[in-house]
């Protein structure tokens, strides 16, 4: 209780001082007249001739620090590179360095054109000796004498490679208890233009040879199945072209113990054509061994190597993630919620600020899906890449606001602060800005010197603070390291010894700079440091992990060096502990295994580790325990759903150029219903032109057939958009209705109407051919209900976005049965103003007010949340009367579920989510102008968003060209198009004219009804906002009594310079009976639905009381899942939706109303039934707002 108190006091005096703390700088830049550090690139000073210079590939210069104590005084010293050499600068302490770069004791002429530089114990004599790579020439070994003087010994240790080198990593990926040796190497330029000297493809050829020699078995990959001996026929000689743009094979050396390395790049698996830039190590998915991650440039994705345990890697990369920077330069990787696992962080070239960022596009923005140059996942933008566990990562870089930091190197994640944080710093910079547009459009102006040339591209480095919970704000400028330079390397330290991380920026165009954290001085947080003194053979304790629990948090670090970009950190590690009082434990566990655990220790201390003192672990503290029992197994491959959707092939960026997201992506359409009266329920999944309708009977409990119900092979010429099974003529069997359209028909096509089949009651379905009202709309959804209360099905159609008629709304429909199955639109004068209302994609009929009437729910694209209010003969819209009319956004779902058991109907929402460029707020809209602009007989539709206070196209120019050529005239310089507003572009009187939505709401939402139809909006949790909400489930699977969400989706087709939004693997939720949820994480959850998903529906399961439900995510262009909930107490009560409307159980001490859909979220009709809420105590039936009897709670 006294610690409770005092970590109270202590965050109250935080809070009070939170005022005092922003207006003091958290780093102090200190002038290299103090410090001494006067390291410069002085390019008269390389000694080379002016024909080897000309060979020189400058693509990527070296601009490096490595923080460590070579003159071993116990204090950290520096070590800077770069083209024209080395800096070595001894710590003297009180922040003032000696240059010591004479006295190293080998020429500086030597270590020309380095590039990372590393220090490290490669002798194990307890010194670090330096490491560094070199671009075009030899890498070089320095071994220390223990005092800071050097021998060059490269060649003697056989890490003598000679290429286009950018760093080292050191580690023990064997576990021999010695340091081996990963490099990361460029392009093959270097043997493009020297004499005599092979190209990679022929040298690795010939190394394969040898390697493969001495293998006594061969290996292959897991995945693949391709051997080795297949892959090297892929050795050839390369072309001048392929060379210049086909990256250089890494190089991975194994330590002997003898004092020499190697090669073992092929027998390893590293294999790889990427232009590689960094790399860095880490134990990615807690196997407990090292693994690799390498960022590359240009044409080959980033790489991610997982450690087998046999000597040899697993390449990745595309089954963990689903996107990598194009341009990849920095990376780290780091812990950055406190959930235990590590995240990665890649650094790329998108700018944040809007004028750069459409200065710098070019034709193919920001590399489109079209260009068959670049993988279609690669994204010119930094990536933020959240372990989600299951080795699965999401990149979130947009949500977290760090996706855009302009054209950026390192990257490194650490606690600056000491709030127990995780915040991110950033290098920006480069030779010339040589993606500038103008710049590229007159190179041979500038090359002749008409234009003067290019200087440095000098931009502001970039501070991100985390405010909790995956919150970034940039603090740059607040925090005082906001300085305008042409930066590379980066690395943090402890250079004055007291706890927190001072900064060391090392610059191109001037001379590094020097920061001082002023976090203990200012008292900002409690910190922990630790120093390491390892085994024989890994001094350093390099892969040592650390978990520290303090506060009520726990962090967790790994004892890696290299990061960021051709840097290296200090030994010491210091980890913020925010406002704890005491350290309640650390564990450390040692790279070979033995454990060190301190308890109750004191905040503000470093703690020494020594591996001499580490016991032994029977199992390691720190590996992943496999959940025994998830909530959910895939059932995929043994329930017999094995539908597999496909899309025909159609470009719709050919004919929508600025839509935002592709129509014809948008299926496939699934339903549910029992179509033969077997008492199963079965699945309908809708198809795309050229297929058919695939139906799937449920034959036993829990497995299905494809089964053909007299739709295979029937109207293929037809796209089905959206689909319900419901009973239109009170025969006792479910018919199917479909809505047409497509972005492929026109408006008086006949594949954009209604299609009817009936049931024969026998399970075969038949279309109508008359009695179907003539609609002509592009569907996006279809529900159905007796809204009129005369005992029979209606349906509501849904319109989406009109064929080549971008924003605007295609129809929708409202259809009355009358008891036969013969229906009349009744739009107009049941529903005014619905038909063009928006583009809708979601429709709910849900009793908003308990009035016993139906009310309509609709949300969409440029869309609030809506509510059609049932006043008995007509509908009136009370969307704002409801709160919601300040909901506007990019809307894909509805779901009704009582989420705090108050007897009245909640509503969740899905939306895009914050995970995109498209950040809109009330006071920073995201607009739409959509009209003829141009005059040319096309709707020209244009997104802005405010920059600097005035409203700026999204699009680049060569896009908005693409769709208003006539603006060429107008902008003949991009510059010129860059910085000009809206009505520069578009006169203001047609502005003033056209079609316009604003944006507000991005989030996905819960709708908190009080009874009487007014909401308050809640957003869902963060990890809910990582990409858009399709399919939704309301289910209580925890059985304490409260409605839980599963929620799955992600959109493939977005505009081809996002090309997709795909961060989403499904998501479950614990709702806690207050509107708010609670994540649940992929391994405790086991519901993964990681690609292109879309609705989310349930099946009744009878005669399986373990598992009474089935789940079944449909995917856009892959196979359907299957899931089945491993939770005790789920009922499902089989009803009928022509004699209930809803139930209301008695639930302790509440009331959970549920509510019987016909079509609900996204393109979807989930099970008619009812889940019974574990421990009801009672049910109630109603029709409308009348009693129609009980539903039994206890378990058939």
């Amino acid at each position: 209780m006294h610690l409770l108190l005092r970590s109270v006091l202590v965050l109250l005096a935080l809070f009070a001082a939170g005022t005092d703390l922003r207006s003091q700088k958290l780093f102090t830049r200190l002038p290299y007249s103090e410090t001494g550090v006067e390291y410069r690139q002085i390019f008269n000073r390389i000694n080379v001739s002016k024909d080897s210079m000309s060979r020189i590939n400058t693509m990527v210069p070296g601009c490096g620090v490595a923080i460590g104590d070579f003159s071993g005084d116990g204090k950290p010293d520096l070590v800077f590179s770069s083209i024209v050499g080395l800096g070595f600068y001894r710590n003297e302490g009180n922040w003032k360095f000696t240059d010591v770069t004479p006295k190293i004791g080998y020429p500086n002429d030597s270590l020309q054109f380095s590039t990372g530089v590393n220090l490290v114990d490669i002798d194990a004599d307890g010194d670090l000796d330096l490491f560094v790579a070199r671009w075009q020439n030899t890498c070089r070994l320095l071994i220390n004498d223990g005092k800071g003087g050097f021998t060059e010994q490269a060649a003697a240790y056989g890490l003598n490679f000679s290429d286009e080198t950018v760093n080292s990593a050191f580690f023990d990926y064997d576990g021999d208890g010695l340091l081996d040796c990963y490099l990361v190497v460029y392009s093959n330029f270097y043997a493009l233009v020297s004499v005599n000297k092979r190209n990679d493809s022929i040298v690795g050829a010939e190394s394969a040879e040898r390697q493969r020699a001495g293998m006594s078995v061969p290996k292959f990959e897991a995945e693949s199945g391709f051997g080795r001996d297949e892959q090297l026929q892929k050795f050839r000689e390369m072309s001048p072209s392929e060379l210049r743009h086909n990256g250089h094979t890494d190089k991975l050396y194994k330590n002997l113990g003898n004092g020499t390395f190697r090669d073992v790049s092929y027998e390893s698996w590293i294999e790889d054509e990427g232009m590689g830039l960094s790399a860095t190590v880490s134990d990615i998915n807690l196997d407990g061994l090292p693994d690799l991650y390498v960022a590359n440039d240009f044409n080959s994705s980033d790489l991610i190597y997982l450690n087998n345990g046999d000597g040899t890697f697993a390449e990745s990369m595309m089954k963990m993630t689903r996107r990598a920077s194009v341009f990849s330069m920095g990376s780290d990787i780091a812990d950055l919620n406190r959930d235990g696992l590590p995240d990665i962080i890649t650094t790329d070239m998108l700018p944040n600020n809007h004028f750069r960022r459409i200065l710098n596009a070019g034709n193919n923005g920001d590399m489109s899906i079209h260009n068959p140059t670049y993988d279609s996942n690669q994204v010119s933008r930094n990536m933020v890449q959240l372990n989600r566990g299951y080795n699965q990562f999401s990149d979130i870089g947009y949500m977290t606001n760090m996706a855009a930091t302009d054209w950026s190197w390192a990257c490194l994640m650490n606690d600056f602060d000491l709030d127990g944080l995780t915040d991110v710093f950033v290098a920006n910079g480069y030779t010339s800005d040589l993606s500038n547009q103008d710049y590229i459009y007159n190179i041979n102006l500038r090359q002749s010197g008409i234009i003067p040339q290019m200087g440095f591209l000098t931009e502001p480095n970039v501070m991100f603070r985390q405010r909790g919970n995956l919150d970034f704000e940039m603090v740059g400028e607040e925090w005082g390291v906001a300085d305008t330079s042409t930066t590379f390397g980066a690395a943090y330290g402890d250079l004055d010894g007291d706890g927190d991380l001072d900064l060391v920026v090392a610059n191109m165009d001037t001379v590094p700079f020097l920061y001082r954290n002023n976090a203990v001085e200012q008292k900002r947080g409690a910190f922990v440091c630790l120093t390491f003194k390892g085994a024989k053979g890994n001094t350093s304790g390099l892969g040592a992990k650390v978990r520290v629990v303090a506060g009520g948090a726990s962090y967790y670090r790994e004892q890696f060096l290299v990061r960021g970009y051709q840097s290296r950190m200090d030994d010491k590690m210091s980890i913020g502990l925010g406002a704890a009082q005491i350290i309640d434990s650390v564990i450390v566990q040692w790279p070979d295994g033995p454990v060190q655990v301190f308890t109750q220790q004191p905040v503000n201390t470093t703690i020494a580790l020594d591996h001499a003192n580490a016991a032994p672990a029977g199992v390691s503290p720190f590996q992943l325990l496999e959940v025994a029992k998830p909530l959910f197994t895939d059932a995929s491959g043994t329930s017999g759903l094995n539908f597999r959707h496909s899309e025909n092939y159609f470009d719709d960026f050919k004919r929508y150029r600025l839509m935002p997201t592709r129509v014809s992506w948008g299926g496939p359409a699934v339903a549910v219903g029992d179509i033969n009266n077997d008492g199963l329920d079965d699945v309908v999944f809708g198809n795309s032109m050229g297929r058919s309708i695939a139906t799937y009977v449920q034959t036993t409990p829990g497995s299905f057939a494809k089964t053909n119900v007299g739709l295979d092979g029937v109207d293929t010429t037809y796209e089905t958009q959206t689909l319900v099974l419901i009973d239109i003529d009170n025969d006792g069997d479910r018919d199917l209705l479909v809505g047409g359209g497509g972005a492929e028909f026109a408006e008086d096509d006949v594949e954009r109407g209604l299609r009817i089949y009936i049931n024969n009651g026998k399970g075969q379905m038949k279309r109508m051919t008359s009695g179907v009202p003539l609609i002509s709309t592009n569907a996006s959804t279809i529900n159905a209900c007796d809204f009129d209360a005369d005992g029979d099905f209606d349906v509501f159609i849904g319109g989406g976005v009109e064929a080549d008629r971008y924003p605007m709304p295609s129809k929708s429909y409202l259809l009355a049965n009358n008891g036969k199955g013969v229906f009349t639109d009744v739009t107009d004068q049941v529903l005014p103003g619905v038909r063009n209302l928006g583009i809708i994609r979601s429709a709910l009929w849900s009793d908003v007010d308990n009035d016993g009437r139906f009310d309509l729910l609709l949300n969409g694209e440029w869309m609030p949340l809506t509510i059609l209010h049932n006043d008995g003969a007509t509908f009136s819209n009370v969307t704002e009367k409801a709160g919601l009319a300040n909901t506007t956004g990019w809307w894909y779902s509805l779901m009704g579920a009582d989420v705090d058991n108050d007897g009245d109907m909640d509503y969740v929402a899905g939306n895009l989510g914050r995970n995109s460029r498209y950040q809109a707020t009330t006071e920073h809209p995201i607009e739409l102008w959509a009209a003829d602009f141009d005059d040319n007989g096309s709707i020209d539709p244009l997104i802005t968003w405010w920059f600097e206070g005035k409203r700026h196209l999204i699009r680049d120019r060569g896009k908005i060209f693409s769709q208003m050529p006539t603006l060429n005239r107008r902008f003949n310089e991009f510059i010129d198009f860059a910085v000009a507003p809206l009505e520069k572009v578009v006169d203001q009187e047609l502005l003033d004219s056209c079609y316009h939505r604003a944006a507000v709401l991005m989030e996905s939402v819960v709708l908190i009804n009080d009874g009487t139809g007014r909401f308050t909006v809640r957003p869902l949790p963060v990890e809910a906002q990582i990409s858009p909400i399709l399919g939704i489930e309301a289910i209580d699977l925890n059985g304490d009594e409260w409605v839980d969400l599963v929620t799955a989706g992600n959109m493939y087709g977005a505009e081809d310079d996002v090309v997709r939004y795909d961060a989403g693997k499904g998501l479950v939720m614990f709702g806690k009976g207050d509107g708010t949820f609670t994540p649940v994480s992929l391994p405790e959850s086991g519901f993964v639905t990681q690609f292109d998903a879309r609705g989310l529906v349930s099946i009744r399961n009878p005669g399986k009381t373990d598992v009474p439900l089935i789940l079944i995510s449909a995917v856009n262009q892959d196979n359907a899942m299957t899931y089945l909930p491993l939770v005790p107490g789920i009922r499902v009560q089989k009803v009928n939706p022509m004699k209930m409307t809803s139930v209301v159980f008695e639930v302790g001490t509440g009331k959970r109303r549920a509510e019987i859909y016909c079509g609900s979220a996204y393109r979807s009709q989930t099970s008619c039934n009812v889940l019974v809420p574990p421990g009801a105590i009672s049910g109630t039936s109603y029709m409308g707002n009348k009693k129609a009897g009980s539903i039994s709670v206890t378990k058939q």
